[in-house]
């Protein structure tokens, strides 16, 4: 009997005594989904098992390093009492520690001060709220990770040599000892060069200045297959008749004579110093009336269609034609003349080219009543008739006075 009492003796005292108690089921996380990034809230709820009011501190701890200040507790007897810190986890694992401090601590029980529990942080580059592993693009860059070569780096998705520095930070993306800066063609090891800017690298360029001559061809001639303008007189290669001579050049008529020294160098009888343009030639004027060559005589009254649509540039487009009938211009392909008058018409035809020179051509028509017209076509006939006749006369006299 005596060995209960005694054993019952400090049961009781410590029942009655000053605790202030920490459980597990009493620390507690704002979300059970841990996300780098994410601020998440630690909550401890602190309880108070005696008949007095007690008071204390909670810390917080992560990893062994404490999270924020001290929080104090004032906890009514037989209360509880709340605090809570801010938390921001790095992805990884992570021991939270939380420690109650009773200000007095000579009949608390330490059992119940201490709670540790752990978490696992997921990792969340690109703060989107949806971890990696479930994440199509980590770091949000607009690449599909099976596509991204820097799926954590949202400034690098492309690695074009695999040299483990994306092509954004890397000088020479494919690796070929030629800077990015200099390389036409910065992705593809097998060239570097584009001469002639038509997209297609040196290396595979069969005419890498795109002067029309085969780099194969100005390696036998002596010109240099990188330089359109081998002897630089303005002229590229394939136009200059002499490309290894800068005094010559073009030689458009093909007459031997360079079109420097050559007075009519285009050879269509204009001398250079009256030619337009000497290394051009000009329209050919084709004009047809009533779909007939242009006679010199017509009949008043009768309408007239001039047409000009055969007229042609031998080295280019015409671009205009203009018709001038009795100084009245008509800028057209085709001109109608309604009603005839008597007497002479002058008509001009002026073509124009692609290259801004002209030619033109004048015609001098004749119009006359049909009266006159047929009494003259009659005339014509009875002189053509009378002049047979004293022929034939003239013969037979000859003949009788022979015989």
């Amino acid at each position: 009997m005596i060995s209960v009492i005694i054993f019952a003796i400090p049961l009781c005292v410590f029942a009655a005594a000053e605790d202030l108690a920490l459980l597990s089921s009493n620390v507690r996380f704002s979300t059970n989904k841990f996300l780098e990034g994410k601020f998440i809230k630690i909550y401890a709820t602190v309880i108070n098992n005696g008949d007095k009011d007690l008071k204390g501190v909670v810390k917080f701890f992560d990893n062994g390093v404490q999270i924020q200040s001290d929080q104090p507790v004032s906890v009514i007897a037989k209360k509880g009492d709340d605090v809570f810190v801010d938390f921001s986890p790095a992805t990884g694992a992570h021991k939270i520690k939380v420690v109650l401090t009773p200000f007095d601590g000579k009949t608390d029980n330490p059992a119940n001060n201490v709670v540790e529990k752990e978490i696992s942080v997921q990792a969340d580059t690109d703060r989107d709220g949806i971890a990696n592993a479930e994440d199509a693009d980590d770091d949000n860059d607009g690449v599909i990770d099976t596509s991204d070569a820097f799926l954590l780096d949202k400034n690098e998705s492309v690695d074009s040599d695999g040299d483990g520095i994306g092509n954004n930070k890397d000088k020479d993306d494919d690796n070929d000892g030629v800077e990015d800066s200099s390389d036409a063609f910065p992705l593809d090891a097998t060239e570097s060069l584009d001469t002639d800017k038509d997209d297609i690298g040196n290396n595979a360029d069969l005419d890498d200045d795109g002067d029309g001559v085969t780099d194969i061809l100005e390696i036998k001639n002596g010109t240099d297959p990188l330089k359109a303008d081998t002897d630089g007189d303005g002229a590229n290669d394939k136009e200059d008749k002499w490309p290894l001579d800068p005094t010559k050049s073009r030689d458009f008529d093909n007459d031997g004579q360079p079109d420097v020294i050559d007075q009519d160098a285009d050879d269509d009888g204009i001398p250079k110093n009256l030619d337009v343009n000497d290394t051009n030639l000009g329209p050919i004027i084709n004009v047809t009336s009533n779909n007939k060559p242009i006679g010199k005589f017509f009949t008043t009254g009768k309408m007239l269609d001039f047409d000009a649509g055969g007229t042609s540039d031998p080295d280019g487009t015409i671009k205009s034609i203009e018709f001038t009938f009795d100084g009245e211009k008509t800028l057209a392909q085709q001109l109608m003349v309604s009603t005839l008058t008597s007497g002479s018409h002058l008509l001009t035809v002026k073509a124009f080219d692609d290259k801004g020179e002209s030619r033109a051509s004048m015609y001098t028509i004749y119009a006359v009543p049909p009266v006159i017209f047929w009494l003259s076509l009659l005339a014509i006939l009875l002189l053509l008739t009378l002049a047979i006749f004293l022929f034939f006369s003239y013969s037979n006299r000859r003949k009788s006075a022979k015989h």
